[in-house]
């Protein structure tokens, strides 16, 4: 079904999933500073829940759930690869890099993934990176870096603790990204998706035993908890691998990275943050980068 999309379509998909994204940690950060509702709870049942809801819709639209790919073991090996190293350790670690020292500094280090996905990517292709793809890269680490941090490096000093968190949140991104290329050239993205986000969310909610938990839902939590499910990882990331078929892992990863752009607008708006002028800057610097993707290479 979203195996013909064209290189502009790939590119609109993964741009939208990561405004997603920036909406969904807004609504992360409310739940968790206003809601006082812990990472060990919100992400087993973020991932569960999203999990369930992205293979019932793969059921009803017709995508089917492939299920051929659990009688395959070295397809089911990098199934359950992509659900521990990649959507679960990019999810957690990110949340508990932010409880460790904040948000700023964690989206910071989380976005030297890119460096690490472009590295990857030309050394499987044997080349060096084009003046475009190192242009948009330097471009994305700037901008992130001061859109995160208004340009003061004094907030880069974390605890090694929160540095080496902050590193595995960035190291669960590459593997989201890299890991599950093949499954996506054989079965749709969404089902592979959909049970990589079930199994970690089910084994982390056992772990957890959240139905044993006292969530004081109420109207707010609700709707801060539907958004974060269904438009921060249903969509979000279904969108994204959707995108990452028809333009590649770099360029993605860098498109993507409008994320740190969409939460700076969105929490001044809805939580009253303000744009430093350093922040403004850095908004240009990402958005000149993502530009710059849309080049066609000659």
């Amino acid at each position: 079904m979203f195996k013909d999309l064209s290189e502009k379509q790939g590119i609109i998909i993964v741009f939208l999933s990561g405004i997603c994204w920036g909406f969904s940690g807004a609504c992360g950060e409310y739940i968790v500073n206003h809601k006082g509702m812990s990472v060990n709870t919100l992400i087993p049942i973020r991932l569960f829940a999203a999990g369930i809801l992205t293979l019932l819709f793969c059921k009803i639209s017709g995508i089917g759930l492939h299920f051929a790919m659990f009688k395959n073991i070295k397809h089911l090996i990098r199934l359950l690869c992509f659900s521990l190293f990649g959507i679960f350790t990019c999810q957690y670690f990110y949340f508990w890099g932010i409880s460790l020292s904040n948000a700023a500094i964690a989206t910071v280090i989380q976005y030297t993934a890119p460096v690490f996905i472009i590295l990857i990517v030309c050394a499987e292709q044997k080349r060096l990176p084009t003046l475009i793809e190192t242009s948009a890269l330097l471009l994305v680490l700037s901008g992130a870096f001061y859109l995160a941090t208004g340009g003061d490096f004094d907030k880069l000093l974390i605890s090694p603790k929160a540095l080496f968190i902050c590193f595995l949140s960035a190291v669960g991104s590459v593997g989201y990204s890299l890991i599950p290329r093949k499954l996506n050239s054989i079965y749709s993205p969404l089902p592979v998706l959909g049970f990589a986000m079930s199994i970690c969310g089910f084994l982390f909610c056992l772990k957890e035993q959240i139905w044993a938990k006292d969530l004081n839902m109420d109207l707010e939590l609700f709707l801060a908890l539907f958004a974060v499910i269904v438009v921060g990882t249903v969509i979000a990331f279904g969108g994204f691998m959707i995108g990452l078929n028809a333009i590649g892992a770099a360029k993605a990863s860098i498109i993507a990275s409008n994320e740190p752009v969409a939460a700076a607008v969105i929490a001044y708006i809805w939580l009253g943050s303000a744009l430093l002028p350093m922040q403004i800057f850095g908004f240009c610097l990402i958005m000149l980068a993502i530009f710059l993707t849309m080049i066609k290479r000659k």
